[in-house]
């Protein structure tokens, strides 16, 4: 984790240099964020620190540089991986939804993959999320009534929440995009039912004019300057 309070450059630096010197397979690395409701985030609002948005600029492009020459490729905006494999992306449904084949190193994370390609999946335990035909869903928080609604055989869910499509083409558009490859066109078409040229033609165009966004004959990606703001860009995208 980067940019926290009190970490330097030079802190970070030494601390991929400990992270690579390990020969790990996979290496994910993440901006700290300051959630309400914590001790971190109270600090902040007491101005016990700053926040430096050029620092943290700073640590991420060390992180991409470093990464790479240790023999990792970036897939996605927070993570690296080893070893290039062609694979399918993955379909709503969890499968091989697509025929459109996607370049991922071959140690990529398919479980998260699979959360960015827009696919199903189930949460057990307290607080856990499932996504699955389009239903969203999250089981109760608490532990003992959890637990309780489990072993009574009833389910422990708390809310349900169903998309209506194009929202979900939306969301399945604004996570995608945290991937290098971005989205090919056929792709989230399949995945969808959504042109992306047509429905976010506009957004894509904003993106690409202000150096964000690249836009082929195949699909559309954000650049590396987009994919550091890949968040702003993403809501772009929601509908």
């Amino acid at each position: 984790m980067f940019a926290i309070p009190g970490q330097t450059l030079d802190i970070w630096r030494e601390t991929l240099l400990e992270a690579t010197a390990m020969g790990s397979e996979h290496l994910s690395s993440y901006e700290v964020i300051y959630e309400e409701d914590t001790a971190l985030y109270a600090r902040l609002k007491a101005h016990e620190f700053e926040e430096d948005e050029n620092l943290a600029c700073a640590m991420y492009e060390e992180l991409v540089e470093h990464a790479t020459s240790a023999g990792l490729r970036q897939y996605e905006v927070a993570n690296f991986a080893r070893e290039i494999r062609q694979e399918t992306g993955v379909g709503p449904k969890g499968g091989t939804g697509s025929e459109t084949v996607i370049d991922l190193p071959g140690f990529a994370c398919h479980h998260n993959v699979n959360y960015w390609r827009g696919g199903s999946f189930y949460g057990l335990g307290p607080s856990a999320t499932s996504y699955v035909r389009g239903v969203r869903s999250k089981n109760w928080p608490n532990t003992q009534l959890y637990c309780e609604r489990v072993e009574g055989g009833g389910r422990a869910i708390e809310s349900c929440e169903e998309l209506p499509p194009l929202a979900r083409a939306g969301e399945t558009a604004a996570f995608g995009l945290r991937m290098i490859a971005g989205w090919p066109f056929e792709q989230f078409r399949q995945i969808t039912g959504h042109d992306l040229r047509q429905t976010w033609r506009k957004e894509m165009e904003r993106l690409s004019q202000q150096g964000w966004g690249m836009v082929t004959s195949e699909g559309f990606q954000l650049t590396s300057q987009g994919l550091r703001f890949a968040d702003a860009a993403a809501e772009l995208f929601l509908r």
